[in-house]
């Protein structure tokens, strides 16, 4: 999977650390086509997500907090529960990790459409509009 234009949202911070998320996808894309089981990329990509969720779920949600967004409480319920079933994924001891990897691309392809392309475009949104990056 290739970033393209049509998915940044115009706020910096946010493209960069979405794009990272892309990149890191793309080890789990990779592990999962070629049935390679590398487990320190798989946790390497775990790792990332984790971190991942942690500053750019903070950010966010400083920024939401900060300026009163409207959507705050929908938007951080996304993430608290993105972030369990990460978790849960991640802990599973009855899968090995081509299961795993599997498991964790499909959610991470999930999240990628219903939250970054579309729930982060309205933060994104209200960030530009009063002019908050």
């Amino acid at each position: 999977m290739e970033w393209e234009e049509k998915y940044e949202q115009g706020v910096i911070w946010q493209d960069f650390q979405h794009k990272q998320f892309i990149d890191n996808l793309n080890i789990l894309l990779h592990m999962v086509t070629s049935k390679e089981k590398d487990e320190r990329a798989f946790n390497r990509v775990a790792n990332f997500t984790i971190q991942y969720c942690n500053n750019h779920f903070k950010t966010e949600e400083l920024y939401m907090k900060k300026h009163a967004y409207p959507r705050i409480k929908k938007h951080t319920d996304e993430h608290n529960q993105f972030v369990q079933d990460l978790k849960k994924i991640i802990s599973d001891k009855n899968f090995d990790n081509i299961e795993k990897a599997s498991t964790l691309l499909n959610k991470l392809m999930s999240w990628f459409v219903q939250h970054i392309l579309e729930t982060d475009k309205y933060i994104a949104a209200f960030i530009k509009k009063h002019n908050l990056s």
